[in-house]
């Protein structure tokens, strides 16, 4: 009779199937211990093999960021989208410490760029920053008078390397604009090309969109930019020859998804999909809201209409994406597909009898990755 021998565990396997059963807290702080079990924490097979095993830390959704009077700190919200409601981060950045309050400047796949509040630009300091874990960490001062947008670019499945982008002013003239990037394997910052100039159009440098690589960038006029980390090269890309004010940039499931507002977005819309290699815009999904309104009275009596978040999710072959929007007093979310109402399920108490507006443009999208600063 033959027996066949169990495979031979090494320190590395016992210790890393040890490490798998403790709860996310305890092994931040194992990280600390010695460079053995950094270096098993840290390995992209064994974060994968964690998040399997835990699937009560998977969450994705959005915060949701506005401004009150006076008030130190930005007013956060979060709405999960995906995962366990009760895995969300709470909404409150309280944990980094800026006696001049902080606020949301970027966020991509788990990570959020955060800054100084109430304060001028030389004042203003700049963190990395993990909501569910509560680490952060400060980012050396950028050399310049004005920062015009700050961006992450991250990529778990490419790299465990994270990258920070900022559009600075630059001495050339007040046209041109000068490119540096951070990187935490040097700890410092290094201006990334020659200045370029930019137009006389408001360009949302800072609402960079982090997608096939790269960082994306729309103005209110026809320039479009996208700028590739690794390769560091600036590019320009196509966008809807018409003249329009954005409604919605994103990125979801792998998709850049755009609104344009020709009029009032409570007449309907086209979101638009950019092809994968940059050729042009197409129609993804037209909606006509009278549909929506004949089922909600918010929106029936709406006289205004902000997109705050398209997920775009497939389930096997069934189209499951969704919208979630803002009309005075009320969140609503729909599917694409069929206009059917879904539940927006949060743990934080909304007060719609404040008055507060929302749009695209104070949505940051949130997944937690497994990640340590």
């Amino acid at each position: 009779m033959c027996y066949s021998k169990a495979p031979k565990m090494n320190n590395s396997d016992v210790m890393s199937d040890i490490l798998l059963r403790l709860p996310l807290k305890d092994l931040v702080g194992c990280k600390c211990v010695c460079k053995w079990w950094n270096t098993l924490i840290s390995d992209p097979i064994f974060k994968l093999n964690y998040s399997l095993r835990n699937p009560q830390y998977n969450i994705s959704g959005f915060f949701l960021q506005k401004f009150l009077y006076l008030e130190l700190h930005s007013k956060l919200l979060f709405f999960p989208c995906e995962g366990r409601v009760d895995a969300a981060p709470k909404p409150s950045l309280s944990f980094i410490e800026d006696d001049k309050g902080v606020r949301i400047q970027h966020s991509c796949n788990g990570l959020l760029i955060c800054s100084s509040f109430r304060c001028g630009e030389e004042d203003r300091k700049y963190y990395i920053c993990k909501p569910t874990t509560k680490q952060y960490f400060p980012l050396p001062n950028l050399e310049c008078r004005t920062v015009f947008g700050i961006s992450i670019a991250y990529d778990p499945n490419r790299s465990p390397h994270y990258k920070i982008v900022s559009i600075c002013d630059s001495y050339f003239s007040k046209n041109h604009r000068q490119i540096k990037i951070y990187s935490p394997v040097t700890g410092s910052w290094k201006p990334s090309g020659k200045p370029f100039t930019v137009p006389d159009e408001d360009m949302l440098f800072n609402r960079g969109v982090f997608w096939n690589g790269s960082l994306h960038w729309i103005g209110m006029g026809n320039l479009a930019l996208r700028f590739d980390p690794e390769t560091e090269l600036m590019l320009t890309m196509p966008m809807p020859p018409t003249q329009r004010k954005p409604g919605y940039f994103g990125e979801s499931g792998g998709h850049l998804l755009l609104v344009e507002a020709y009029g009032p977005l409570t007449a309907g819309f086209d979101i638009m999909e950019m092809k994968a290699d940059y050729s042009g815009w197409f129609v993804k999904y037209h909606l006509n809201l009278d549909q929506v309104a004949r089922r909600c009275q918010a929106v029936e009596r709406a006289n205004r209409l902000s997109i705050l978040h398209i997920v775009y999710n497939h389930v096997e072959d069934v189209d499951e994406s969704f919208i979630v929007i803002h009309v005075p007093g009320e969140f609503v979310s729909f599917k694409l597909r069929d206009y059917s109402f879904m539940d927006l399920q949060t743990n934080n108490h909304v007060d719609s009898g404040l008055g507060l507006w929302y749009s695209w443009e104070g949505v940051y999208p949130y997944t937690n990755t497994f990640f340590y600063l």
